[in-house]
């Protein structure tokens, strides 16, 4: 279960927090090669892959679920110029997407939402793919 209130976003919310702190940034570069504030898994070796396999470009939008701080899915947009849909319910994960879509100059083709992955705010077949990295069910 995704979560949704209660203690499980104030922890995410800390967490969040503390990954942008400049010792955290400097893990993830180290052993993911990103400094998106990533609280997963996946290196940039992996995200480049999947760009390749979902064939992600231009004019396509992708749906990033679980997105947190916005890490593989503004990644992804930035290097394939596609768009993305950053969806998590913990607002500190939002706004640090939203953040980093913007010093990324990708606040036109990134829209960062607040919301539970069971219930999306997106319409059916508005996106042409969907990810998510370590995300909590």
């Amino acid at each position: 279960m995704t979560p949704t209130s209660g203690d499980g976003v104030e922890r995410f919310g800390e967490r969040y927090a503390l990954s942008g702190a400049a010792v955290m940034l400097g893990v993830e570069l180290e052993a993911l090669g990103s400094d998106y504030q990533a609280n997963g898994y996946m290196t940039i070796d992996q995200a480049d892959d999947l760009g390749r396999l979902l064939e992600l470009g231009p004019g396509q939008i992708l749906l990033d679920v679980g997105a947190g701080c916005g890490w593989p899915g503004l990644y992804l947009a930035r290097t394939t110029g596609c768009a993305v849909v950053s969806l998590d319910p913990v607002a500190e994960g939002v706004g640090a997407a939203g953040r980093r879509a913007t010093e990324d100059g990708q606040d036109e083709r990134s829209w960062p939402i607040q919301a539970d992955a069971r219930n999306p705010p997106i319409k059916t077949g508005s996106v042409d793919a969907v990810v998510h990295n370590d995300v909590l069910c």
